[in-house]
């Protein structure tokens, strides 16, 4: 199923005067964009002037991030990232209305509800995970890319975790999801190098965000005052996509500087 809601429609030949133009005539897809640092990246995209699509699971939470950006063109799109289906039809209905996605930003994610020992996991847990942090990823990049490749143009960021490169006890399914989703995105630069289509991750240590509402013992506040916000996310994801088209940055990794574990 698939929920369009457009905000006042910008035709890319114009521009409101007072909107930061500098993505101007650009079209961004984010996946997890209804809330967390998918929203904020969203939301990040839209002020500098791109045409935004988010992609969410959650209606009212895509029509409340649709309502928070105002003016410019936002596009929802309800689409389960586990249905395969879904994610191909979510790609074709970006590509009938505007024909181009110049950046894909990978930001659908879920984490463990709580640490759990090797001989404790769930396999459905463990599908769970997979499907949603790698298999989507997989697939979504795959069908934006046959778009990107027929303009050699854009820019693909997956949004990562520090668990990609340090996995610990307790986290393993995790951890092991985002190294699986490291993989890809080094063998997709490797591939995409020389051409005219970037590729770029963002492995953010602690961030406060929803994501953490799941959790079965809940993270204190004076914790959760410590990590990085989602906006920090966002203007790394914000300068990457600003540089030449010459530079390239495999991975931005970023940590909470008052942080201990």
């Amino acid at each position: 199923m698939l929920l369009v809601r457009t905000v006042w429609p910008l035709n890319f030949s114009t521009a409101v005067p007072w909107m930061n133009t500098m993505l101007k005539g650009k079209v961004a897809l984010v996946t997890g964009g209804s809330r967390g640092i998918g929203l904020a990246i969203a939301k990040k995209m839209h002020s500098l002037g791109a045409a935004v699509v988010i992609v969410g699971r959650d209606e009212n939470a895509l029509k409340s991030a649709c309502d928070s950006m105002k003016d410019g063109t936002v596009l929802a799109l309800k689409a389960d990232m586990r249905n395969h289906d879904e994610i191909r039809a979510a790609v074709e209905e970006v590509e009938n209305r505007f024909h181009q996605i110049d950046m894909l930003v990978n930001c659908a994610g879920v984490s463990q509800s709580r640490n759990v020992s090797a001989v404790d996991y769930e396999f459905e847990d463990y599908k769970r995970i997979m499907e949603t942090n790698v298999d989507s990823l997989m697939i979504m990049t795959r069908e934006v890319l046959k778009i990107m490749r027929r303009r050699d143009s854009g820019y693909i960021i997956n949004i990562l975790s520090t668990a990609a490169y340090s996995a610990k006890k307790g986290v393993g399914i995790y951890a092991a999801s985002k190294y699986a989703a490291r993989a890809l995105t080094e063998a997709l630069i490797e591939e995409c190098r020389g051409s005219g289509i970037r590729v770029s991750s963002i492995s953010p240590g602690p961030t406060a965000s929803d994501i953490w509402s799941h959790k079965v013992y809940p993270v204190p506040q004076e914790r959760k005052d410590k990590m990085l916000k989602t906006d920090d996310i966002a203007d790394i994801a914000a300068f990457l996509v600003l540089t030449d088209s010459n530079v390239h940055i495999g991975n931005i990794t970023v940590t909470p500087w008052k942080w201990e574990d």
